[in-house]
């Protein structure tokens, strides 16, 4: 087989030559490429096969190279171990159909694995270099130099890393951002490029910056989507769109921000969280919160602080900010008599040493504890 027969041109001539239909998988099942299918039946079993063959059992191959495998809804098909020398790169399958290839097929099929892997092997190789010139490029495009900048947005695009558009989103995914795991946000980063690039063609890149995880988007994103790509324990946050991919740092701020108020603030927020959906919080997490303690916090949440905190007159006072000022509501949220709650806000009085009734003392108190519950003082903070 001449060595420079690319690997769709490959499996086209080998189909031919075998009067079968072939589909080509990775070591995970996912569909690589496949031969030419003609007739309407075989439209629908290859899309059968596409929509379905990452969530079939590993064929187990015996030791002579190839196997028939019952697969559902589909019948039995001839599965061929290919690998790379002694790599294992995937697996070449004939399309299900009424007759199995005679054995001259099948031989001539099997001799035409190890040119495949090679292929594979390169085509990986290709990838992850492309991955990792993306990767390196977004941080450039990231980074404080003006020149970078520029140059990697050019570059971006010019490569074919990154679809040219009229609109660009930053995301930021990551676990605890107390711990900055940079080598987990990467990975969790690198299983959504792998989700977008084996089912669509949809352009995405990604890296990471600063121990945080990034995914460039060059459309709108789609928070459910996104949702359920990410792995456990990760949050992402979204940020705005923005015309030309050299502002994107705008975007990533805010979606940095987002993604420290979902995870910071994860008793309001979903796991992923738009910068336009974070609100005020999204506005807090921009600030150190990993280093602020009670003596940062406004003096009458410092002076709530100071008895300990008693969690009843947090809880009492948060609540009655959330409905504003409203008496008979807050005793209703809290399910206590109205005496009980006038007991405790004659407490609250004592010990904040506020006026209540002012609107910009309870917009003070309000953004003092979500502060507290954003840096961690209190776990029961609202």
């Amino acid at each position: 087989m001449p060595r420079d027969v690319s690997l769709d041109d490959l499996l086209q001539d080998l189909a031919e030559e075998s009067g079968h239909r072939l589909v080509l998988l990775d070591t995970a099942l996912r569909v690589v490429g496949y031969s030419i299918h003609e007739t309407e039946a075989d439209r629908i079993r290859l899309g059968h096969v596409l929509a379905h063959s990452d969530y079939w059992p590993r064929p187990a191959i015996p030791s002579d190279g190839y196997a028939t495998v019952p697969l559902p809804q589909l019948g039995s098909a001839l599965f061929l171990s290919v690998a790379d020398v002694d790599r294992p790169m995937g697996y070449l399958m004939v399309a299900p159909a009424d007759t199995d290839p005679v054995p001259a097929v099948r031989d001539r099929l099997r001799a035409a694995t190890a040119e495949l892997g090679r292929q594979l092997l390169v085509r990986d190789f290709r990838q992850e270099s492309r991955r990792t010139r993306a990767a390196e490029l977004v941080g450039h495009l990231l980074g404080s130099n003006a020149r970078h900048r520029t140059r990697a947005a050019r570059s971006l695009i010019e490569e074919g890393l990154l679809g040219a558009a009229t609109q660009y989103a930053a995301v930021a995914v990551g676990q605890d951002p107390a711990t900055l795991n940079g080598a987990e946000n990467t990975h969790g980063v690198s299983l959504i490029l792998d989700f977008v690039t084996r089912s669509s063609t949809a352009s995405v890149v990604g890296g990471a910056h600063e121990g945080v995880g990034v995914l460039v988007f060059p459309r709108p994103v789609v928070v459910e989507r996104l949702a359920r790509l990410l792995g456990p324990g990760l949050r992402a946050g979204i940020g705005p769109l923005v015309p030309a991919l050299e502002d994107l740092p705008h975007s990533f701020a805010r979606a940095r921000a987002a993604w420290r108020a979902a995870y910071l603030g994860a008793d309001r927020h979903p796991t992923v969280l738009t910068w336009d959906a974070a609100g005020i919080d999204g506005v807090l997490a921009m600030l150190p919160l990993e280093t602020l303690g009670v003596g940062d916090l406004p003096t009458p949440v410092r002076r709530l602080w100071d008895t300990g905190p008693d969690e009843v007159l947090v809880e009492t006072l948060q609540t009655y900010l959330d409905r504003g000022g409203d008496a008979r509501a807050t005793a209703r949220r809290l399910s206590i008599h109205r005496s009980t709650f006038y007991y405790r806000l004659d407490r609250l009085r004592s010990v904040l040493q506020v006026d209540l009734a002012d609107g910009a003392v309870r917009r003070e108190l309000d953004t003092g504890l979500r502060l507290a519950r954003l840096a961690g003082l209190s776990a029961r903070t609202g």
